[in-house]
């Protein structure tokens, strides 16, 4: 019962932080939903209709959207990163939330479900706006709803394990440029954006075998059997484990090295 009782307590508090950190979060929903909408047109506008006058597949704006519906969140990873960095140099307000009657593990699983839960908000605007940029140039007969539910839910917890985890290697807020550059852009321009493993694999195979290191090509090839059917891409079952075990490892060396720099006891 004391155990039952106590993790009661933790989950009540975990709860109330979150409601906290969701009602700031409605402060900036609007203006966030603004960019992904400009966003999402720009690229459905360029990829739909410009690229194919220079000779690119009609097909290939599917491969977009399924990439763009996967990349949505990814957006927020940097200005998260940005922010706890801030406050582990300036008001460490996060040293606050260790005083409380919590393990000072479950501190940063507030940050990462946060970070998850407030990626996923953004991913219904995705498909709605590329459906009124695109109209009939895209095809969504092959969607899967399951799959698309299980898959957008582990991008947004792998995008929240790997903030942390980016948050953990970086020395400094003068230091935090290197993020986007260093880490984040190459994960994205290798994770399948505009490409899928498979097409990468028969270029450059040696490439392909160490893209599967790279989380964000599980990210993106799930999503895209989610919505366009599994030929031509790797199998979902695959991505979906490959996800949680990144999720796993991130959060484990995310927390560890967390810990030590805020000299958590």
């Amino acid at each position: 019962m004391y155990y039952i009782s106590r993790m009661k307590s933790y989950g009540y508090i975990l709860g109330q932080l979150l409601r906290t950190d969701f009602k700031i979060f409605k402060q900036t929903i609007v203006d966030k939903i603004i960019d992904m909408c400009i966003w999402v047109t720009m690229i459905s506008f360029v990829f739909g209709y410009l690229m194919p006058q220079f000779g690119v597949s009609d097909t290939f704006i599917n491969l977009q959207v399924a990439g763009m519906v996967a990349s949505g969140a990814m957006f927020g990873l940097f200005p998260n990163v940005v922010e706890l960095v801030s406050d582990f140099e300036g008001d460490q307000i996060v040293s606050f939330y260790s005083t409380l009657p919590i393990p000072t593990w479950l501190v940063f699983v507030r940050f990462f479900i946060f970070f998850a839960l407030s990626g996923m908000v953004m991913v219904p605007v995705v498909l709605p706006m590329a459906k009124i940029v695109l109209g009939s140039l895209i095809d969504l007969s092959a969607i899967h709803l399951g799959k698309c539910a299980l898959i957008v839910m582990l991008t947004n917890f792998m995008y929240g394990a790997l903030t942390l985890f980016l948050v953990s290697f970086v020395p400094s807020i003068q230091r935090v440029g290197s993020v986007w550059m260093r880490f984040i852009y190459p994960m994205w321009m290798l994770g399948g954006f505009q490409f899928s493993w498979q097409v990468l694999y028969k270029v450059f195979p040696y490439i392909a075998y160490a893209d599967l290191c790279n989380p964000m090509i599980y990210i993106m090839e799930g999503n895209k059997v989610a919505l366009l059917g599994q030929a031509g891409f790797l199998p979902f079952w695959y991505c979906v484990a490959a996800l949680l075990f990144f999720i796993v490892v991130a959060m484990i060396f995310a927390i560890r090295r967390l810990k030590r720099r805020l000299d958590f006891v």
